[in-house]
């Protein structure tokens, strides 16, 4: 089952797309790239957050309607304990902010045939892609790792090292919570990633 599509950068919001569309003979389009990316990166970060294991079965699902109720809220979003988790799919996903830092990244310079090139289109003013591309990396950090602490939370004589105190989950928080659930998973699976600022640092 594929999360995200091209169809998620058709909206007119802050991870909008130009040409990305789903029509194929619409020249010039970004539609066989984003494709491309959709796939490959969706991959990448459900590898480095799930493992093999719990990746294999939420690539198995074919319908979202058929499967167990703990995959359909991981996917669609879940509301438990006075918490709120918005799910892998959903117009802010963070799979979808990740592949528009990525999309944005690797489409500012292009390669010809006589070396790599920046576009400059005329009676334009071209701007760097920094501050997009730093927007989307923090969203997806929120929602990716957003309680993920390198020192401890001490209150009142708790330490909590995750630090997964907040009501809006990010995904490492909420399969923090939800360990009964996914008995295939385990916090060492998680990859952090690092953040970046619109200086790339």
């Amino acid at each position: 089952m594929q999360i995200v599509d091209k169809s998620f950068f058709n909206n007119q919001n802050y991870i909008h797309i130009p040409l990305a569309v789903v029509d194929p003979s619409a020249i010039p389009n970004n539609a066989t790239e984003l494709d491309y990316m959709c796939v490959k990166l969706e991959r990448e970060i459900l590898l480095n957050s799930f493992g093999l294991s719990l990746y294999n079965e939420v690539k198995a699902i074919t319908d979202i309607d058929l499967v167990d109720v703990k995959f359909k809220k991981l996917i669609e979003g879940d509301e438990y304990d006075g918490k709120i988790w918005l799910g892998l799919d959903n117009s802010d996903s963070l799979i979808a902010n990740y592949i528009y830092q990525e999309f944005v990244t690797q489409t500012d310079i292009r390669l010809s045939a006589t070396g790599a090139k920046k576009v400059n289109p005329e009676n334009a003013t071209v701007q760097t892609p920094r501050y997009l591309i730093a927007g989307a990396h923090q969203n997806f950090i929120k929602q990716y790792q957003g309680e993920y602490l390198t020192t401890p939370y001490i209150e009142n004589n708790f330490i909590d090292w995750y630090g997964c105190n907040g009501i809006e989950k990010s995904l490492y928080g909420y399969l923090m919570d939800k360990q009964t659930d996914f008995t295939n998973w385990k916090p060492e699976y998680f990859k952090i990633y690092e953040t970046k600022n619109s200086f790339g640092i």
